[in-house]
């Protein structure tokens, strides 16, 4: 009975028996490829050369470079877009908790950036799906073609060495039959007695190396056959692959850009709403503005009148004279246009016995109807005053869009805003770029400089 030892040592044996012929094949090829290819180099030995082959494996390589460095790009641009897509969620959540819930149109605003989320979610998706995930696919099939590129190019080193291998023994075998021939015929002529000794050893000869010139033929045939086989698969997958590049890349192309056009106009449309929310936002607050500003005028103005004495003006009704009537009219046009004080004396200097005074005709007006007049009159003069500040206004325009000053000397506003365009000062008008305007702020009642094309004349 065999010991666990001697059971190993018989394993071992047989194993480095199995792969010897297998190590021994490998490196007899690589040997003979090296050789052949530095006989090659060195102009030795000439080598099979395929010139339509050559040109497939000039795109093919082109072609394999253009994939991988778009796969490349492709992925840098993805991860830009995830980077992005963080940032804006980050960003557009703080304008969502900014917003605050009185505003109006609240939900709204909220419900149309949770949109622009999705879409960036949906954007993202689909690239990957239907753009990157194609062309890795596509790129992974030219590592399979390139392996068969490197075994065409050994097959072919293989046949190249064996065809050439092929030539020197030929070559040999005439050089030695030759000699024997000679030989041959030297030992005839001279009659010796080893003759049929010799002739017989060179027919030995003649016939090893015919027998040896016959199996580096078959070895020849196989291996041309394995080149040409091959070598015919390649000339038929290179070129289509080459041409199919047209056909994957619009189809990659065109999805991609649709995809691309379908976000970003989602985008814009998220996007005008919220831009017209906001506009109403700043409507709405500009109208508090005004109705503020309006009402703290009115309270000023109220503040600063004289009282008016109605018991003065109602004793003054009881006396009337049709011989002072065009006079006691024009008094009371007076009154109503200038609103002086109703604690004067009557017009005429009478006495209150009725004497041939003259008195004040009666007055029809409350008290708040005259308030009100004078309020009227001196908000519309505060007005023409603000219009007409550096000079009488030249015409009006409306804003079209909103506009942020970059320079202390610009002029601020919103859309819609209604601004009165002067001529300016000498100063002023030196400093005015081509496309600029001078003009006063309806509502602030501020003087500055403004772009002409964010604004139309009304």
């Amino acid at each position: 009975m065999m010991s666990l030892s001697d059971q190993k040592t018989n394993r071992t044996s047989s194993f480095n028996h199995s792969m010897m012929p297998s190590v021994k094949s490998k490196l007899m090829k690589n040997f003979g490829r090296t050789k052949e290819k530095i006989l090659q180099g060195m102009g030795k030995t000439d080598r099979t050369s395929d010139e339509n082959f050559d040109v497939y494996v000039q795109n093919f390589e082109s072609q394999h470079a253009q994939v991988s460095k778009l796969n490349k790009e492709l992925n840098k641009y993805l991860n830009c877009l995830r980077e992005t897509q963080k940032s804006s969620k980050a960003f557009y959540d703080t304008l969502r908790e900014t917003y605050e819930a009185d505003w109006p149109a609240s939900d709204l605003f909220a419900e149309q950036i949770e949109l622009l989320e999705i879409k960036w979610s949906d954007y993202l998706a689909k690239l990957h799906k239907d753009v990157q995930l194609p062309l890795v696919s596509y790129l992974n099939e030219f590592p399979e073609h390139k392996k068969k590129i490197e075994k065409r190019y050994n097959r072919l080193l293989d046949y190249d060495n064996a065809r050439h291998t092929l030539q020197n023994a030929e070559h040999k075998t005439s050089k030695k039959l030759g000699q024997n021939s000679h030989s041959t015929i030297n030992n005839t002529s001279a009659g010796s007695s080893s003759s049929s000794s010799s002739t017989a050893s060179n027919n030995h000869a003649t016939t090893d190396q015919l027998t040896k010139l016959t199996k580096l033929k078959i070895e020849l045939e196989d291996k041309q056959h394995v080149y040409e086989d091959l070598n015919q698969t390649l000339c038929l997958a290179l070129p289509v692959l080459y041409e199919n590049r047209l056909k994957f890349y619009s189809s990659m192309f065109q999805t991609f850009f649709h995809t691309e056009t379908i976000f970003h106009s989602d985008c814009v449309e998220a996007k005008s709403k919220l831009d017209d929310i906001c506009e109403k936002l700043s409507i709405e607050t500009s109208q508090m503005r005004v109705g503020q500003t309006t009402e703290v005028n009115s309270v000023e103005i109220e503040r600063d009148l004289p009282p008016i004495d109605s018991e003065s003006t109602d004793n003054n009704n009881d006396y009337s004279t049709d011989e002072n009537e065009t006079d006691n009219q024009h008094n009371t046009n007076s009154i109503t246009e200038f609103a002086p004080n109703l604690n004067s004396e009557p017009v005429g200097g009478g006495s209150g016995d009725g004497g041939g005074g003259v008195s004040v005709r009666p007055v029809e007006q409350s008290t708040s109807l005259i308030y009100s007049y004078l309020v009227d009159r001196i908000s519309e003069s505060s007005q023409d005053e603000r219009r007409n500040q550096g000079g009488k206004f030249l015409y009006k325009v409306k804003a079209t869009y909103p506009y942020d000053p970059k320079e202390i000397d610009e002029l601020a506003f919103d859309k819609e805003d209604i601004i009165a365009v002067v001529d300016g000062t000498e100063s002023e008008k030196e400093d005015l770029d081509e496309g600029w305007l001078i003009g006063i702020h309806e509502l602030s009642n501020k003087r500055g400089l403004f772009p002409e094309n964010f604004t139309k004349k009304i």
